[in-house]
């Protein structure tokens, strides 16, 4: 069973119908979008290792096991993307002093300078596109998409 929006237009109406439509034009939108920004790292970066390396910006040095677990991909996808990223110098691994069998991977200086124009640029777009849009209005929104990511989230047959 597909994992899809409604498709029919009559199966919903009023608020929903619209956060339904709204939802399915913004996600067009951003996997339309999905490879452009990383297109602009010269092929060198596929999108899901600049998620990564965004990923470890914003959360710093992180074990394979928890990247692979924020990003959702396997540990072992991770753990060759970070191989990938390693030998173009955007990330290092750092043994732990305590337990060396312990081994976490943090942004380089080289991966904060790549990933860091396209962070700023995105984070002007969302400061531009929504100002003026009332603080509670755009938590109602957050509370929206996220119970549209729990119908993503749960079973298709609701078990």
């Amino acid at each position: 069973m597909s994992r899809s929006a409604p498709d029919s237009p009559t199966e919903l109406t009023g608020g929903l119908l619209a956060v339904s439509t709204s939802f399915k034009q913004a996600y067009r939108t951003l996997r339309r979008r999905k490879g452009r920004e990383t297109h602009r790292l010269n092929d060198e970066i596929s999108h899901a290792q600049f998620e990564l390396l965004v990923e470890l910006r914003h959360r710093g040095p992180l074990p394979i096991s928890e990247l692979a677990k924020s990003s959702g991909l396997s540990p072992a996808s991770v753990s060759q993307m970070v191989d990938r990223l390693e030998e173009q110098g955007q990330v290092e691994r750092i043994r732990s002093e305590e337990d060396r069998r312990i081994v976490t991977v943090e942004l380089s200086d080289r991966g904060r300078e790549t990933i860091e124009p396209v962070v700023a640029a995105w984070r002007q777009k969302w400061l531009d596109a929504f100002d003026g849009v009332d603080e509670a209005d755009l938590l109602t929104a957050s509370r929206v998409l996220d119970r549209i990511a729990t119908i993503y989230d749960a079973d298709p047959e609701g078990r």
